[in-house]
Parts: structure tokens; C-alpha cells; sequence
């Protein structure tokens, strides 16, 4: 869902941006029903969505990594430690990017993530308990819906930060 929502944030503030969705224990196939459903009261279509585990190549290659408990953010840290300042909770990034400023307009998006990691109290240690968003795989609708919308909260704070905007 974080994938979907970050890249239509980010297309509808004309930011170009890849935006690629993988995580550390996905079972590779179709979105789940209530993912699909919680989106679509959004107005985003998940019809060629498939999950796939995250690889190492995709840690390296990015330029923002997105977990969503502390669990992910380490297991991305561990797995590519030259990159571990690029990756965050969502909550994390907004907060901290909004301490920060929004991206200059010359500066490349890898470098305002490297710059808002800066702002981390305890780098090893990361973000806050109250930043992770718990999976809700497995339970209500209600409980997708209330996910995507606190992913969309934070996410649309990131998007108007790489973007340039102030929050």
C-alpha cells in the first residue's frame, strides 16, 4: 500500500520519482483483497501489483528505503550497511524531514534523506515505536483502510518534503 500511495502523491505534485514496492518476508503474488479494496476508496488501482521480497540490489540501488516496523528499517540497515542512512519508517521521515526543510531545488533527493538522517538522536536505534505502521495483513477491511490512511498521512508529508514544500 506504501508504494501505491507515495507514487500517487508524488505524480500528483509532479515530482518524478521510480517508486518500487518489495518487502522482507512478501509471499510474491496478487495484493491481498482488503489492500486492494482500502486503495480503491482511494482511487488506486492495485490490479498489477505483485508482492516480491526485497533484494539487496534494491537496497543498494535506492535512493529512500521505506520500512514499515523498526524490524524493517534494521534488516534493511544490516543487509546494506553503506546505505543505512537512507533507510526510515515513514512517520520518521516526515517528522525529521519537516525539522529539516524540505529538498532544495539542486539537491538531489539521495542527498536531503542523507541530510535528514543527520537529525537522527541515536542513529543505530531506529526511529520511535509510535513511527512503525503494523501489517495489517490478516485482519478487517476497516483495519486496511485505517493503515492507508495513516500511511497517506505520513507519505503525503515525504512527498511535499521531496518535493520542495514545506510541511
Amino acid at each position: 500500500m506504501a508504494g501505491a500511495i507515495l507514487a500517487d502523491e508524488l505524480a500528483r505534485l509532479g515530482v518524478a520519482a521510480r517508486v518500487h514496492s518489495a518487502g522482507t518476508h512478501a509471499v510474491p503474488g496478487p495484493p491481498s483483497p482488503g489492500a486492494t479494496a482500502a486503495l480503491r476508496a482511494r482511487g488506486l488501482d492495485l490490479a498489477d501489483h505483485r508482492s516480491r521480497r526485497t533484494q539487496l540490489e534494491d537496497l543498494r540501488a535506492a535512493d529512500l528505503v521505506l520500512g514499515m516496523t523498526r524490524d524493517h528499517v534494521v534488516a534493511a540497515r544490516a543487509a546494506a550497511p553503506d546505505r543505512a542512512d537512507r533507510a526510515f519508517l515513514p512517520g520518521e521521515l516526515a517528522r525529521l524531514g519537516a525539522a529539516v526543510g524540505p529538498r532544495r531545488p539542486d539537491e538531489p533527493p539521495a542527498d536531503w534523506v542523507v541530510r535528514v538522517a543527520r537529525r537522527r538522536p541515536d542513529p543505530p536505534v531506529p526511529a520511535r515505536p509510535e513511527d512503525e505502521v503494523p501489517d495489517p495483513a490478516g485482519g478487517s477491511d476497516e483495519l486496511y483502510r485505517a493503515t492507508a490512511e495513516r500511511l497517506a498521512a505520513s507519505l503525503s508529508r515525504v512527498a511535499r518534503l521531496l518535493g520542495g514544500a514545506p510541511v
